[in-house]
């Protein structure tokens, strides 16, 4: 099996960015801009996800028509179709890689480097890599070194679609951050959990796909893109589980 090699070379051409955004929150763009700037992002194409803000679903859907209302709102139907939407925009581009964010994140300084470093490593049938430290879940520091990387360096790791004790439900690190591609994004949309009605939120959604599709997933180590940039995500028992 080979690598993806020469490329991934990282630039306009080769790489889309998508900022999952909830339109009201102003003070979420004005961050995710300045964060976006100084990470040197924008000399990369770079689209906001505005479609399917919370009160269009209320107004347009009602979140009965996802899921059942009262145990399912319309906040986390949102955000779920924010994602869908990415997925499906990613399906019909040729462009080879896009790297997906929420608005509430930080972003590496040498971003670029490690993740041109983790594409000429990965395997021709990566699907996902997450990037972010969603929950803050990682792989093991035993794994890392059985790897033979040493943790200043990092890299790349098989997450696979099963359960495991140290990487949560399945293929997900969260919906903070990761890359996907094209053909990635179509098969993702071939399952019936990619449509509504909708039961769980978008990370583990994405591990019911990942299970039934056996989605190659990797987990970048350390994460490229750290979330909790506001204290409504990190005061949020559902969105935080370690509280």
């Amino acid at each position: 099996m080979g690598t993806i090699g020469s490329k991934a070379k990282l630039n306009e051409e080769t790489l889309e960015a998508h900022v999952i955004h909830y339109t009201p929150l102003a003070e979420r763009k004005e961050h995710m801009e300045r964060v976006l700037r100084e990470a040197g992002m924008l000399e990369f194409p770079l689209r906001w996800v505005t479609e399917y803000d919370r009160e269009e679903i209320e107004a347009r859907h009602g979140a009965g028509n996802f899921g059942d209302p009262k145990v399912f709102g319309a906040s986390f139907v949102s955000v779920i179709l924010k994602h869908l939407e990415v997925f499906q925009r990613v399906a019909e581009s040729t462009v080879p890689f896009h790297l997906v964010l929420e608005d509430d994140v930080f972003i590496t300084e040498d971003w670029k480097e490690k993740l041109g470093r983790m594409l000429r490593t990965m395997p021709e049938d990566w699907e996902i890599l997450f990037v972010g430290d969603g929950c803050d879940l990682h792989v093991p520091i035993w794994r890392r070194f059985l790897a033979g990387r040493a943790l200043r360096d990092g890299g790349v790791f098989f997450r696979g679609w099963d359960k495991t004790w140290w990487g949560g439900g399945g293929i997900s690190r969260c919906g903070a951050g990761y890359l996907i591609r094209p053909e990635s994004a179509r098969r993702f949309l071939t399952s019936a959990h990619s449509k509504p009605p909708f039961s769980v939120p978008i990370d583990w959604l994405m591990n019911r796909v990942g299970a039934e599709l056996k989605m190659r997933s990797y987990w970048a180590e350390p994460p490229l893109v750290m979330q909790g940039a506001f204290e409504s995500w990190t005061k949020d028992r559902n969105l935080n589980p370690s509280l």
